[in-house]
């Protein structure tokens, strides 16, 4: 027979009795850490029968189950409730963990810290464009084998020895002795009209979108083009390895962070996740500054529990509904309904701690019976193991 009078401090929880769609309700004594009854049942009106038995509750730690929390209030109204704090940290941090994943991409991008390399420190990226500083790189390039050249040249070199000395064709190498050919494009920059131009658009958004030269070809024809198959494969060629080096210079010029550590920021300080630095959350803020909030509220909302200054827990809430999250919203909305008892966790020692723990064992004790017993059964072991400890 469960001696019930007499226990003042409970927690209580739910755990599953069998692998589906049952459940069950452990209460532990606070103060001695016993088990001290187990229902197969977590409906409203059970529960509140089952808790009228102990008349001497008088603090009742729960997660945040609205069904505890009106029985309780049937059978104990003048009994402290004190709602988990493990739950409403797990709480919190699942609606910023949908926060963070709507607000970033799985990897994000953003500027390496390693110098760019001296090919293209000849034209900074903020005064030319890509196309640009491919033209200047090709320019200085072409100058500098004409130099070669006309330097073999005066030399006394002849056009075959030069030829074998550089690798350039006959025809190349008379051409850049000439003192009248000029290294760079005169060409250049100049806009002359064509039958493609206005469909460089169309082609570009094709290309990015990663159409074949087929498709791109067969949809300008329909809208009107009338020049050759050459001109359009030309233009997309060059469009193509421009694209291409854009991409390897955007890659070259920035890291990569994987999303999983900044979810892992919300659990644990910066020093203790490996795989992202204090610099490299930096910049990442820079480019979504709703992060510094995410983490702010994580930080000041533990800090608020681990000093029981219930008093900052308005001010939380107003900055919480602030982010403009839904999930963060739904959880602010929780916490009012459950405002008394999540002051108490604040407040108070009190943890749900013990249930967690006694489920734990609960679990253990279950799977060296192999499922073959029922509820019954297994209430009357996990007693008799109380019971036993208790003596011992």
């Amino acid at each position: 027979m469960i001696e019930k009078s007499g226990i003042r401090r409970v927690c209580i929880d739910d755990f599953a009795t069998k692998k589906r769609h049952t459940y069950g309700t452990v209460m532990v004594d606070i103060d001695t850490g016993r088990v001290v009854d187990m229902l197969e049942s977590r409906k409203s009106a059970e529960v509140t029968a089952w808790l009228v038995t102990f008349p001497d509750l008088e603090v009742v730690c729960r997660d945040g189950s609205t069904l505890y929390a009106n029985a309780i209030n049937t059978a104990h109204p003048e009994a402290i409730q004190v709602s988990d704090r493990f739950h409403l940290c797990k709480g919190l941090t699942d609606a910023l963990r949908q926060f963070v994943s709507s607000l970033t991409n799985q990897r994000i991008a953003v500027q390496s810290d390693v110098a760019i390399s001296a090919y293209w420190q000849k034209q900074p990226r903020q005064e030319t464009d890509l196309p640009e500083r491919l033209h200047n790189a090709t320019a200085e390039k072409r100058a500098s084998v004409v130099a070669e050249v006309r330097e073999l040249r005066t030399q006394g070199f002849n056009i075959t020895q030069i030829r074998e000395r550089t690798g350039l064709s006959y025809g190349t190498v008379k051409k850049y002795i000439n003192p009248d050919f000029n290294p760079s494009s005169t060409e250049y920059g100049i806009n002359y009209p064509s039958k493609l131009k206005p469909y460089c658009d169309t082609i570009d958004s094709m290309l990015n979108a990663g159409r074949t030269f087929r498709e791109i070809a067969e949809k300008i024809r329909a809208d009107g083009f009338r020049g050759s198959d050459s001109t359009i494969r030309m233009y997309a060629a060059r469009k193509r390895r421009h694209n291409q080096a854009a991409m390897a210079e955007f890659r070259e010029n920035t890291e990569i962070i994987e999303r999983k550590y900044l979810l892992k920021l919300l659990y644990n300080p910066i020093e203790k996740v490996k795989g992202i630095t204090q610099e490299q959350l930096d910049k990442v803020i820079m480019k979504h500054p709703q992060l510094t909030a995410v983490y702010d509220l994580v930080v000041t909302f533990k800090a608020m529990l681990a000093s029981h200054h219930v008093e900052e827990l308005e001010g939380w809430l107003k900055s919480a509904q602030s982010l403009g999250s839904p999930d963060v919203d739904s959880f602010v909305n929780g916490v009012g309904r459950d405002i008394d008892a999540v002051r108490n966790a604040i407040a108070t020692v009190y943890s749900n701690g013990l249930a967690e723990g006694t489920i734990n064992k609960i679990k253990r004790i279950k799977h060296t019976m192999y499922g073959k017993a029922d509820f019954i059964t297994l209430r009357t072991k996990v007693l008799m193991y109380e019971n036993w400890r208790h003596i011992n």
